[in-house]
């Protein structure tokens, strides 16, 4: 059996479940609705011209969850999205000859875009991802790449908070569950922890740029553009893990290109195997799951001061970031935006302050620390962080309250 055909296979076996759950887009048009009941109950169907009706019910599905707030987009909409690209994607599959590179290149693109502007249907809340899984499974990883292997070695650092005429953070060896609660949790103290992740595989694994395209080069992920997100040239653009590794990982021509704040582990769950989620998250108030966060970029990346709600252990994989945090009983000599939007960022860059422009930040208290490979730093919620790469770096945030 051709791959192509085995692949189709292995993914249609989830058809049956799509199908109902084409009850939960009950307010969909009769005539988008209709078209996807006929292809999904018949494969057979298929075709070439079948192809561009699918691709003209999801192109009417985004023109719609993009007009007004996205928050305020029908659930009926994104899940006909994810209908719509399992229904696209089995159509690609079908109709391709062989499974080369720029097939498996577009079914990712189906797939990632369906996660991205989609939602899971309760019928198989996990489609799409193990449809990306099924796909991921018959690729062969690349022998030769031009990419290398990230140095181990630690650069020259600022590792001097006195310059900065700061606090250093405390740095603790694995505190026990108690020890950390009481001494850090309970009065809200910053601190570095260290040899409390050292099990984790994306230690060694992460360090090989050639391990995240050949595990994820194709699929389509989110990319922040500009030197910091308080920039009017700031924006961001959809590309390939592949293409951002090539273009911006190791490239320092064109604007910095940083993969932040992503949900990355949700989207791709084999890089979820190499990461756990520490114990200490488990001191919380809610029953919400942890929020975990990927942030991957070059030397260079910058996180501009702001503060967040939630508790936050910011674990640092690869490469090294120098961390500038205030407490929250600084705030005033900060000089947070005055726009609603960015009322949590200060305007305040800790590294070269102007006390010219900004004169009551003379009386900030900063607290100072470089985060390396293995370490985990504790950020308690609402105290403001400044935060720069100092190499290639890759981060692994969990957030919860």
């Amino acid at each position: 059996m051709a791959v192509n055909a085995e692949v189709f296979e292995k993914i249609e076996k989830y058809r049956p479940k799509v199908i109902i759950s084409l009850q939960e887009v009950e307010d969909l048009d009769v005539t988008c609705k209709s078209l996807l009941q006929r292809y999904l109950s018949n494969t057979e169907l298929i075709n070439s011209s079948a192809v561009v009706k699918i691709q003209a019910v999801l192109d009417y599905m985004y023109e719609q969850v993009n007009i007004g707030n996205w928050k305020e987009v029908k659930l009926f909409l994104r899940k006909t999205i994810t209908i719509t690209s399992y229904l696209k994607l089995l159509a690609h599959i079908k109709c391709s000859t062989e499974f080369s590179d720029s097939v498996i290149k577009e079914s990712f693109k189906i797939i990632d875009i369906g996660l991205l502007f989609g939602c899971p249907l309760e019928a198989e809340p996990k489609l799409l991802k193990i449809c990306a899984s099924e796909i991921n499974s018959k690729v062969v990883p690349a022998v030769n790449s031009q990419v290398s292997e990230i140095s181990a070695i630690p650069s020259e650092l600022p590792t001097n908070a006195i310059k900065f005429n700061a606090v250093p953070v405390q740095t603790i060896d694995c505190p026990s569950m108690e020890y950390f609660y009481k001494n850090f949790i309970l009065t809200e103290t910053p601190v570095v922890l260290e040899n409390c992740i050292d099990h984790w595989p994306a230690l060694s694994k992460w360090t090989d740029q050639n391990y995240f395209i050949n595990l994820a080069g194709f699929r389509t992920v989110s990319i922040e553009l500009g030197s910091k997100y308080t920039d009017q040239d700031w924006t961001q653009k959809l590309m390939t893990i592949g293409e951002f590794v090539k273009s911006h990982i190791y490239q320092s021509d064109g604007p910095t290109g940083y993969l932040a704040q992503y949900q990355l582990f949700d989207q791709i769950p084999e890089l979820r195997d190499d990461i756990s989620e520490p114990e200490y998250c488990c001191f919380s108030e809610h029953n919400e799951p942890v929020d975990i966060n990927a942030w991957y970029g070059p030397k260079g990346t910058v996180s501009p001061l702001h503060h967040d709600p939630k508790r936050n252990l910011l674990a640092q994989v690869v490469g090294e970031k120098q961390v500038f945090l205030f407490s929250p009983t600084d705030s005033e000599f900060l000089y947070a935006h005055e726009h609603e939007l960015l009322n949590n960022t200060a305007q305040v860059d800790p590294r070269r302050p102007d006390l010219e422009k900004y004169p009551k930040y003379q009386h900030a208290k900063p607290h100072y620390c470089v985060l390396r490979p293995g370490q985990m730093l504790f950020i308690p919620p609402k105290w403001w962080h400044f935060i720069e790469s100092l190499s290639i770096s890759f981060s692994v945030s969990f957030w919860w309250e």
